[in-house]
């Protein structure tokens, strides 16, 4: 009887903690969404740094309703990480690559003013536009743009003027702005991988190429090319993508939280600490290569030259008057 009577009462203890377990008698609330979020570099990218802290800062601000597991380096390559977001095995992911014009079209040289002035017009006027593309395709929210550091065109020999580079072999990757702003001041792009870009380079295939200037140093392309042409050469971003499914799951006030947190941390904790990280690399560049191996070309003639350029393709992928409405924006 005793026996029956313990066996009772410890069944009881383990129901009552069974429910315990599921309802749940403290704060912080149980997950609600669970997240999976990737990008293709390691933990050390700047880009990475910020959105391990957003999604930090997520966690808490949702009281742990909205969590986020991330993974850096580790699940392959841009084209792969976005693919696995549109089909499922993926909640987010950010990145330049998204294969879509839309897109490739800000890396056009001339198109913005400068960094500040091309975050106004997206997350501006043409946000609508950018949401829509990138939604049709793979079923997304642009949480928005990272802006992940402005590229840099370098060249074997120097340039004491624009005239200097015309006729040029300038790597690029197979980014249409790119591309076409090369051949807008005359010299010649040839699409090269970005793995392969040092061995070209050393073996004279191209006199120079195109890349991000945060790159520049980390790479050590300081060994195979003497010269860095200060002047920006198109603006970079990573794209910033939740799936549909997931940013649906998440409640409307914390959606809102999100956005406004997101575009806050893009300005005060992504963008400047790339400012300040260049003009470091500037100044390194020169104690390793050698006084005046940093070049600045009139900027005016830059933009003369590949303003026809990003015109066109403004109007052509977005809409005639694309171009001009983003000129309007102060």
């Amino acid at each position: 009887m005793a026996a029956n009577l313990k066996r009772r009462q410890a069944i009881k203890a383990i129901g009552a903690a069974a429910i315990v377990s599921q309802v749940g008698l403290s704060k912080p609330a149980r997950a609600q969404v669970k997240l999976r979020y990737s990008n293709a570099s390691n933990a050390g990218y700047l880009a990475n740094i910020v959105m391990q802290k957003y999604w930090e800062e997520v966690r808490k601000r949702t009281n742990g309703e909205v969590v986020c597991e991330t993974f850096w380096g580790t699940l392959g390559g841009e084209q792969t990480l976005l693919n696995g977001v549109a089909l499922g095995t993926l909640d987010g992911y950010h990145g330049a690559y998204t294969g879509m014009r839309e897109f490739d079209l800000f890396y056009t040289v001339g198109l913005f003013r400068d960094y500040e002035h091309a975050a106004r017009v997206i997350r501006g006027p043409l946000r609508d536009k950018l949401q829509k593309a990138i939604e049709a395709k793979y079923k997304v929210h642009l949480l928005g743009l990272g802006r992940a550091g402005t590229f840099g065109l370098q060249t074997k020999p120097k340039p004491a003027s624009w005239a200097d580079v015309k006729g040029l072999k300038v790597r690029t990757g197979p980014i249409e702005g790119v591309v076409e702003s090369l051949k807008a001041i005359g010299t010649n792009p040839v699409t090269i991988a970005f793995n392969e870009v040092y061995g070209a380079l050393q073996q004279g295939v191209v006199d120079g190429q195109v890349t991000l200037n945060t790159l520049i140093i980390t790479m050590k392309y300081f060994e195979v090319v003497k010269h860095w042409i200060r002047n920006d050469f198109g603006l970079g971003f990573d794209k910033v993508v939740i799936s549909q499914r997931a940013w649906n799951r998440v409640k409307p006030e914390q959606r809102k939280m999100m956005q406004d947190l997101f575009f806050e941390m893009e300005a005060k904790e992504w963008y400047p600490v790339l400012t300040q990280r260049l003009d470091a690399d500037y100044k390194k560049w020169e104690e390793i290569a050698g006084p005046g191996t940093v070049v600045r070309l009139p900027e005016a003639e830059l933009r003369k030259m590949t303003a026809p350029t990003a015109e066109r393709l403004a109007n052509e992928i977005l809409g005639p008057g694309t171009f001009k409405q983003i000129q309007s924006v102060a």
